[in-house]
């Protein structure tokens, strides 16, 4: 009994009678300092065995002995240059036992990069597939850092089936790194009452005083603002001195938004009052989002499956999102990877007529639903083209798809003349949200819009999804991203798909979002910024950035509405001067103006400042761009609601007519009067008069 005892001991105990004192140390550490309980190797337990045991690729390794460190040995990887992608250059080492699904699992490791720019990413994974069970991405300092990483295992993984390790290849760079180990605390504890160290909130440009910061400034108040002067003169043209001016802002002309579901809205099957309310008011104040984009109802299976709803229910909320002055975006009209599309279309890959007919088809049943047609301001017309290529390579070498890309461009030309006033958009996640400055799917991303050009493709703006992971991407590597594809092709650019990994804590999800919110307004190419979702009971992975379940107020939907509607939001009130002059500087968007000039002569009219602007209110109208001793202008609309022919009379000759919806989109355009309405969606609209003595805003309501 005693023989049988010690072999048992011997195949069962080793982690306990064979580890160094580097283990024995950790293990004993942990569980003093974290309340843990015991725990096995899962891994080898001497730092000698598990440098034996480990491999590399693509760099040099060098070991050496050190002292006054947790651990003794270290090794120093030199990587000559970077890689096509991260892991063209790593290290690591699979398990020495048996590890169950539901094992709670925890990865240790020392790093640091001599010169504080190193960067790397940690992985633990299935050796054979791939799967991540962790994956994280950091920039290193030049101390050492211990990096605990806690996963529950997802399977079951046999002796030398699971490895963890590093991906080198970011850059040409060295790296130090000592004390890997992996202990399983088996199913007796959660990975969630594990230790976690993570370093995740010293991501690139972190710091209060990061010179990034006061240059962003600087280029907010540049580019995200117009000077306003409002000029107040009586009835002979004479300045009037202390007129009473209010300005409040209305909506920003930048997009603001989210990822929405339409059946939750405007009384559809889903219908939530609360959910229909916040994106109207977010903040309690009236202020909501000008743009949203629906995550899963107009993409190509769901709009014929009816996944979250009828494409009647779609439209239906397409309207009265409309009616509200917020703009929709169309995701997406293509997602080119065989399980984002129709079932039909991988039975006949073989054919590429059939899937251009059935394409084109879709959209144009699509784009001419109505309710939908004319009330999409911008398509995503391609979705994740880098990584999904199963119609690409279905068509290459078949007639008229050398490459399988051209049906990409014809599907711009096809959306083009099939709704000719919309954007045209390409969408992808492989740049920001990744943390990619260079590699390969990156600079595919780049040859294939460059393809899309080249051919003639009408695109105008480039989507960067923002799905950041548990290590935010460096600020500085948002901008870098942004300048690249800004310089490279000179399209707008937007920030689409926006939230954060759910094992991100609140409080560095909400400092991270005011960090990468300020970067992307403060940048010239940016337009907007989108999140996918903005409610965890309405988000992919329940997390969304600004609201829990019970729809209490996340610190990042904090951080949100400080920025967006407080710090960047623009209220005035002044008094004309002697000149009969008011000026002030406001950020880009709607207004209401309200002008009193005493004795119940008050004018209050809404106008739209996208640029240094020039008011003049003259009478009872405000005229714009004008200058100098002016006789009112009384332009009359009727009738007004209208629902047919809108007329316009003015006391001098109209030489220009234009009508912008609620969107600010131009919609119509004559030289003259009348005007025909009758088929504008029903709505509010601003008509800009120009005649021979300038320029005049008037609003009118259309009705059905």
């Amino acid at each position: 009994m005693k023989n049988l005892f010690t072999l048992l001991l011997i195949l069962t105990g080793f982690t306990l009678i064979g580890q160094d004192a580097y283990h024995s140390n950790l293990q004993a550490g942990l569980q003093n300092e974290y309340g843990l309980p015991a725990s096995t190797w899962a891994m080898p337990n001497t730092e000698q065995a598990t440098i034996a045991a480990a491999w590399t690729y693509g760099l040099t390794a060098t070991e050496e002995t050190v002292s006054g460190l947790d651990f003794s040995r270290k090794i120093t990887f030199d990587i000559p240059q970077a890689g096509a992608n991260q892991w063209n250059a790593g290290f690591g080492i699979s398990n020495t036992a048996q590890i169950d699904a539901g094992d709670a699992c925890l990865l240790v490791i020392y790093l640091r990069s001599p010169d504080a720019q190193g960067k790397v990413s940690i992985f633990v994974e299935d050796g054979t597939t791939f799967e991540k069970e962790a994956y994280l991405t950091a920039e290193l300092p030049d101390e050492w850092r211990m990096y605990l990483i806690p996963f529950e295992s997802g399977k079951n993984y046999p002796i030398g089936s699971l490895n963890a390790g590093l991906h080198l290849a970011w850059q040409a760079q060295t790296i130090e790194a000592g004390g890997l180990a992996m202990l399983n605390y088996g199913q007796g504890i959660s990975a969630e009452e594990l230790p976690s160290k993570l370093y995740n909130e010293f991501y690139g440009g972190w710091e209060p005083d990061a010179p990034w910061r006061a240059e962003a400034a600087a280029r907010i108040d540049s580019l995200r603002k117009a000077t306003l002067t409002l000029k107040v003169v009586d009835d002979q043209g004479l300045p009037i001195s202390g007129a009473a001016i209010s300005l409040k802002m209305l909506q920003h002309e930048f997009a603001f938004g989210s990822a929405v579901t339409p059946r939750r809205l405007a009384g559809n099957g889903w219908y939530d009052p609360v959910y229909e309310e916040k994106i109207l008011n977010l903040d309690g104040q009236g202020h909501g989002f000008n743009m949203v984009v629906y995550e899963n109802a107009l993409k190509w299976p769901a709009w014929e499956q009816g996944w979250v709803g009828t494409p009647s229910e779609t439209a239906n909320a397409t309207e009265w999102l409309v009616s509200k002055g917020i703009r929709v975006r169309g995701h997406n009209i293509l997602w080119p990877g065989w399980q984002h599309l129709p079932p039909d279309l991988y039975d006949n890959q073989d054919d590429p007529a059939y899937i251009k007919n059935r394409l084109f088809s879709h959209i144009e049943e699509v784009t001419h639903f109505p309710g939908i047609e004319g009330n999409i301001e911008d398509w995503d017309v391609l979705n994740e083209i880098t990584t999904n290529r199963s119609l690409e390579f279905a068509l290459a070498g078949k007639p008229g798809y050398p490459t399988g890309r051209e049906i990409y461009v014809e599907t711009f030309q096809k959306l083009a003349e099939e709704d000719p006033a919309t954007g045209l958009w390409i969408n992808d996640y492989i740049t920001i949200g990744q943390g990619n400055t260079g590699g390969e799917l990156y600079h595919r991303y780049k040859q294939f819009i460059q393809e899309l050009i080249d051919a003639g493709a009408a695109l105008d703006g480039i989507g960067f999804q923002g799905h950041i992971g548990l290590f935010p991407t460096s600020i500085y590597d948002v901008q870098t991203v942004l300048d690249d594809f800004h310089t490279s092709f000179g399209k707008k650019a937007r920030i689409t798909e926006y939230d954060t990994d759910p094992a991100m804590d609140d409080t560095l999800a909400a400092t991270y979002l005011r960090d990468f919110l300020t970067m992307v307004f403060s940048h010239p190419s940016v337009d907007g910024f989108l999140m996918w979702g903005f409610w965890d009971g309405a988000h992919w992975h329940s997390n969304a950035p600004l609201f829990y379940q019970d729809w209490s107020l996340k610190p990042a939907g904090q951080a949100f509405i400080d920025l967006v509607f407080n710090e960047w939001w623009t209220t005035e009130n002044g008094l004309s001067n002697t000149n009969g002059e008011w000026s002030t500087r406001g950020f880009k968007g709607l207004y209401e103006v309200t002008i009193d000039c005493g004795n119940g002569n008050i004018l209050t009219d809404t106008i739209r400042l996208s640029e240094d602007l020039t008011l003049v209110k003259s009478g009872g109208e405000l005229v714009v761009n004008t200058t100098g001793q002016l006789p009112a202008i009384d332009v009359s609309l009727f009738p007004n609601p209208a629902s047919h022919t809108l007329n316009i009379t003015s006391p001098y000759p109209i030489i220009s007519i234009r009508v912008f919806n609620s969107r600010g989109q131009l919609v119509l355009e004559r030289g003259e009067a009348p005007l025909p309405i009758r088929t504008l969606p029903p709505g509010r609209y601003t008509v800009e008069i120009g005649t021979t003595h300038g320029q005049v805003l008037k609003d009118f309501v259309k009705m059905d």
